[in-house]
């Protein structure tokens, strides 16, 4: 499972605007890892997705400014990692590696 934690950043003193963390469903099946988090507010574009060694960090700056980072475990497939935004609310896909299959290596004779 995914190990979440949270890095909440305050805005500047002069702006009266405190950062949240947004709701986060974290779904598994035998394919992928499926984050949905509901960004009231946050415009269309304005989420930010990265994904960096085994952290994935969500991130805007909209009516709420928000930053969280979540533990992806080694399973996942870094390439095929996709996101989606749609009427407030965030899609992250984390497909997994298929599991290891040992091969048979023909000899060859010389």
């Amino acid at each position: 499972m995914l190990g979440i934690t949270k890095k909440n950043e305050t805005a500047p003193a002069a702006v009266e605007q405190r950062a949240t963390s947004p709701a986060l469903d974290v779904f598994e099946n035998d394919n992928e890892f499926l984050l949905v988090a509901d960004l009231p507010g946050v415009a269309q574009g304005g989420a930010e997705v990265t994904l960096e060694h085994d952290r994935l960090v969500l991130s805007a700056n909209g009516v709420r400014k928000f930053r969280r980072e979540i533990v992806v475990p080694p399973s996942v497939e870094a390439d095929k990692v996709s996101a989606a935004m749609k009427a407030g609310v965030l899609t992250v896909h984390l497909p997994k590696r298929a599991p290891y299959q040992p091969r048979q290596i023909q000899v060859q004779s010389a």
